[in-house]
């Protein structure tokens, strides 16, 4: 069963990447740094760099400090800011953002279902002059999956999950923003770091039409 839902997704993933008009290949790298102050609050440093055309053009900077505060082993709570710079065809266009995330994991077996709920409050700047303040809700839900019988730390994992954004307006319902797909693998390196890596395919309204990106992500995640 395990392996029929791995061939279903990957089927459907490049099913959406045949009938996408967006022939441009995206990379993003990114680093999550982790330090515990105590057992249950963690900070972390997000780090990330998103190049278009592969590695050929710089897209967008992004950095997010975050302080992490453990609920009990299957649930955390998160608030952090987001200081985020995209390259445009005119100006850059700066976003800054505060955030609050409350994560959940519901281990089932050697498996897990895991996701979050994000808020956020953007401010958005573009050549100097001050954009409109906007709010945005984001839903994520995935699983992992073990690809070995193995049990020990070092086995790799398989990885689908999708996000959705949405514009919190007066009126609900709310306005679709954006929708991420991701599958792809999470390997544990050493005691201290894990790589997540794979593909990723985001769909964004542009307000009546639609750009869609074709990503290869990799995220390495390290605890200090």
């Amino acid at each position: 069963m395990r392996c029929s839902f791995v061939i279903f997704s990957l089927f459907v993933i490049s099913t959406n990447v045949l009938q996408s008009q967006e022939k441009q290949g995206n990379a993003w790298k990114a680093l999550f740094s982790d330090y515990s102050l105590t057992s249950s609050k963690t900070i972390r440093l997000e780090t990330h760099i998103r190049t278009k055309r592969f590695i050929a053009e710089n897209d967008q900077y992004l950095i997010r400090p975050s302080i992490i505060f453990k609920i009990n082993k299957y649930s955390n709570f998160s608030a952090g800011v987001t200081f985020l710079s995209t390259n445009m065809p005119e100006n850059r266009l700066l976003e800054n953002n505060i955030w609050q995330q409350f994560n959940f994991v519901f281990p089932v077996k050697r498996n897990k279902y895991f996701g979050w709920i994000r808020l956020e409050q953007r401010w958005k700047k573009r050549g100097g002059v001050a954009e409109e303040f906007g709010s945005r809700i984001r839903f994520r839900s995935g699983f992992e999956f073990p690809l070995t019988n193995e049990t020990g730390n070092f086995s790799p994992y398989f990885v689908v999950f999708n996000e959705v954004f949405l514009l919190i307006e007066k009126n609900f319902p709310y306005q679709y923003n954006q929708n991420w797909t991701f599958i792809g693998f999470q390997q544990k390196i050493s005691s201290k770091m894990n790589l997540l890596t794979g593909f990723q395919r985001n769909s964004i309204d542009k307000g009546g039409s639609f750009t869609h990106k074709n990503i290869w992500s990799s995220i390495l995640f390290y605890r200090l």
